[in-house]
Formats: structure tokens, sequence, C-alpha cells
């Protein structure tokens, strides 16, 4: 793909909202349940504060990317811009971290899917039955799969109608928990605390995701660079007042100390919800909870998973066949659920895990390709492609000291 550095203008000009709306509807979903979990140690105002930070870096990252990607012609996708700029072995590196973002996801997704599959069988079962959690991951996955083999067109329509419900229960849910809110534990502020915060940052970056957008808002915008950026910054900060509200509502509900006995349950997004739900008088808004986490878990399944099929569709040369979409269908599915029989409670954790791979594709891959492409184009004069690089490291080495357990966690 040729470098083009002539940026036409489209004939008509797209609405602004397309991309806010792309950008925070890629970064908001189930991962958000993860966050009051890994928020708990540090509480509520440094978990806001590095939030808005990791925001911020993402949206400097999301900014290199694009003014990297205006230099190709339309269409160029984010393999291609990699490949040309850094080289083929980069471009499989990416490949291969992109790859694991997605597998781990799904993993995440089924893993999270077979507790609210449990949850809601349980009351048609006979008293005492419980059901094995790789029955339920086997389940829910296969029904999804189904879905994402049949048609991409029928994905999109169910997702659309998911979504809808999702801001619905969404905004009713936290609407109806805001009166119980204790805003004094909630603005309370121990600088001891700060200490859990470095253990929760992949977990932050996880959430605002959202650099492989880029290619396809550069195509949606035909190339027009301050559209393009001010979709992004929009849909960030649409994503950011998302989990401020989100986590105003978890946090101002859920007592710190509560949090080990959710920790202690699996780090699952039922806890999380049953907790909520049993400081709740109101049927309805309990309700409104477990609809919101079964919309948000199903909304993402469906998108990563076949996010990630057509990754494979492309990297295999798969063919759009009845029997070349069964090909792309098994290979997304079958390690992440051999993963969820094995390590059935591994939600959370997988988040945080997901974020080391973010960290490497999305922030320093694009730093390093906006320095590659300084060294030979005056006009890429930024030097914040640094900060965003050092960023990305940071991150990897805080997973990294985490897994060695050299980071304090809450509980």
């Amino acid at each position: 793909m040729k470098l083009n550095n002539q940026t036409s203008v489209s004939p008509q000009s797209k609405p602004l909202w397309h991309g806010v709306i792309l950008v925070a509807g890629g970064a908001v979903g189930a991962g958000m349940f993860a966050l009051p979990l890994v928020s708990a140690g540090a509480w509520f105002s440094w978990a806001t504060l590095s939030l808005t930070v990791v925001a911020l870096f993402t949206y400097l990252a999301a900014k290199l990317l694009v003014e990297v990607n205006i230099k190709y012609e339309i269409g160029s996708s984010f393999n291609t811009l990699v490949r040309n700029t850094l080289g083929d072995t980069w471009a499989g590196i990416n490949n291969i971290s992109i790859a694991f973002i997605m597998f781990i996801l799904m993993y995440a997704y089924i893993t999270a899917g077979a507790g609210i599959l449990g949850t809601s069988l349980a009351p048609i079962l006979t008293e005492g039955t419980v059901l094995p959690r790789p029955l339920l991951s086997f389940v829910f996955a296969s029904a999804v799969a189904l879905f994402v083999w049949l048609d991409t067109s029928m994905v999109s329509r169910i997702s659309t109608l998911l979504m809808v419900g999702m801001v619905v229960t969404f905004a009713t849910a936290n609407f109806g928990l805001l009166e119980s809110i204790n805003v004094a534990a909630l603005m309370s502020l121990d600088t001891g605390n700060i200490k859990y915060l470095w253990s929760a940052l992949p977990v932050f970056v996880t959430a605002f995701a959202c650099a492989s957008l880029v290619p396809s808002l550069s195509k949606h915008y035909n190339k027009q660079s301050k559209k393009i950026n001010l979709s992004i910054f929009l849909g960030l900060t649409l994503a950011l007042l998302v989990y401020f509200i989100w986590l105003v509502t978890t946090l101002g509900n859920i007592p710190r100390a509560s949090f080990i006995d959710v920790a202690g349950n699996g780090s699952g997004l039922n806890a999380l919800v049953a907790t909520l739900q049993s400081g709740s008088d109101s049927s309805f808004i309990r309700s409104s909870l477990t609809w919101f986490s079964h919309f948000a878990v199903i909304t993402s399944f469906l998108s990563v998973s076949l996010g990630l099929a057509h990754f494979l569709v492309d990297r295999f040369k798969l063919t759009s066949s009845t029997m070349g979409r069964a090909k792309s269908v098994g290979l997304a599915f079958i390690l992440p659920l051999i993963a969820s029989a094995f390590a059935p409670y591994g939600f959370v954790s997988a988040i945080a895990y997901a974020g080391v791979f973010v960290a490497f594709s999305f922030f320093i891959v694009p730093a390093l390709m906006y320095r590659k492409m300084a060294l030979s184009d005056p006009t890429f004069s930024s030097r914040l492609w640094g900060p965003v690089l050092s960023f990305g490291v940071i991150i990897i080495a805080l997973k990294l000291s985490s897994i060695l357990n050299w980071l304090p966690n809450y509980p």
C-alpha cells in the first residue's frame, strides 16, 4: 500500500456523532464490571484520577496513529500501517498481540457468560442442583458461536438491539441507586491507598482500548484528521463519563470492606451484581442490574468474537463459504473455551492480562511508527511519541510486577 499525501475532500460531510458513538461503544462494555473490583483498593478519588490520565494517554496514542494513518491510502488496515512503517517482523508480532487481546477477552466473556447462564437457570432447576461451570461455558459460547457463524448482518442487528437495552438498563439501574450513595465514604481519600493503584492500571488501559478503530474512522471521515481526532476525544470523554457514573454507583453503594467478599466469590461479574442488588429494596432496580449485566456481556462477546473470526479468516485465507465460516468460528472459540474450563473464574485477571497487549499494540507500536515516520518526514514534529512509548512500557512493567507479586493487591 503506497503512501498517499493527498487528502481528498468528502462530497458529503459525515456527522461527528458517528465517530463518537463508534469510539465510546468500542470502549464501554462488559469490561467495566472489572473497574469497581480493581478500584476498591485505591478507592474512588485515586481511581477516577487514574482513569482520566489513562484516557488522556489513550487519546495521545490514537492521535499519533491518526497522523501515520492519513499518510496512507484510504482503507489501509492497522496491519498495513505497521508492515509498511516498521516492517514484516513488527507487523507479525503486532498481529499476534492483537490476536491475544481478542482471545483473552473471549475467555473473559465466556467465564462471565457462564456465571450469568447459571444464575438464570437456577430458578428452574431442582433445589441444590448446580450445573458444572465447564458445561455452562460450553452452552453459552456455543449459542454465541452459532450467531457469529450464521451471518455478520444478523450479529450487527442483534448487537444494536442489545446496545439499546444496555443503555436503557444502565441508565435506570444507576439512576435508581444514586439516592442510596454514601457520599462521605465515597469521597474519603487515604494517601496510603495509592499503593493499590498500580496493579489496577492494566485494567484501566483495557477499558479505553480503541486505537484499532483509527483506520475505520480515517476511511469514514475521508482522512479529515481534525474530525477524526475530535471524534476520538469526545468518544473517550463519553466513555470516561460512563465509567465515572459507574464507579459512583458501585463504590458509593458497596462498602470498601465488602469487596473482600466480592473478590473471594471468584472475582466475578455475578458477585458484584448480586452485592449491588442486595443493597436495593426495589425489584425494578435489581432487575435492571441483572439485564444490564446480560446485555453488556453478550454485546461485548458478540463484537469481539466477530472481530476475531474475521481476523482469522484474513490470517489463514479462509473462504466465506459455510465451511470456511465454520472453521474461523471454531478457531475463534476453541482456545477460550478450553481455558474457561480450566480457569472458570478469571474474568478480572483476563482483563488485566489483555492490558499488557493493549499497551504494546495501541501505545508502543503507534509511538514507534510515528518516530520512524519522523525520521524522513519533517511534518512529523510532535514529541508526544516519547511519553506515549514510556506509558506503554510502564503498563507492561506494572503487570509483570503484579504477576511476580511485587505489587500489593486489595484485598
